[in-house]
């Protein structure tokens, strides 16, 4: 994890404008917004783990992040909230005291072992009944695409048949998003396609979106 918090805390200054600051990130931004609308309510006792420079963290009261530059940003934008600088696997939370956990663009650089332990301490931490909302890139996308990852930027991915097979929680809903390959698209024209995509991506061939957001719930 030493590593992982090292970059970010390296990306902090320049993140908001170098990952969603420019046609692409917008792109995503808006599909994940139209879904989080959908199923999150803000009035609820929600965390925005990995919440990095608080870009989600309108949907959350808390927000968690291990990076202390990322954290500090966040803190910034949202001076109302309660920022803690936290590993994801030992949070600073009580027991069975949060109703929704919303973690993006955080899985994904995990492996197996340490995707495990958060979720049992996600578990440890949500109401009977609670929710954890995340995103992770399609393992069925990636294995038509042959992707290989070069090390643990992005590295990780799933299908939502993994996620049934997990003890503590129960698939609820899932959806898709980024269907088509935004990023060769020239920039004047990619938001154009925003509403198209999303349609693809959340239809019989969502598996094949490059990202999945899969809503858990507490068993």
């Amino acid at each position: 994890m030493d590593e992982i918090i090292n970059y970010y805390n390296d990306l902090a200054g320049s993140y908001d404008e170098n990952r969603f600051d420019n046609t692409y990130g917008k792109f995503i931004d808006l599909q994940e917004r139209t879904i989080l609308d959908k199923i999150i309510n803000p009035e609820e006792h929600n965390v925005d783990l990995a919440c990095g420079t608080g870009r989600l963290s309108n949907y959350a009261q808390i927000g968690i992040d291990a990076s202390a530059a990322m954290v500090e940003i966040a803190k910034k934008k949202f001076p109302e909230k309660i920022f803690l600088k936290n590993e994801a696997d030992a949070l600073d939370l009580d027991n069975d005291s949060v109703d929704t956990i919303l973690s993006f663009h955080f899985f994904m650089h995990l492996n197996e072992i340490k995707t495990k332990k958060i979720l049992a301490e996600c578990n440890r931490v949500l109401k009977k009944n609670g929710r954890i909302i995340l995103d992770i890139p399609s393992s069925k996308r990636r294995k038509i695409l042959g992707y290989k990852a070069n090390n643990w930027h992005g590295a990780n991915s799933l299908s939502i048949a993994d996620f049934k097979q997990h003890p503590n929680f129960k698939v609820k809903r899932t959806f898709g998003v980024l269907f088509f390959p935004i990023h060769r698209f020239p920039n004047f024209c990619r938001r154009f396609f925003v509403k198209i995509d999303s349609v693809l991506a959340n239809s019989f061939l969502k598996e094949y979106s490059s990202y999945l957001i899969i809503e858990l719930e507490k068993k």
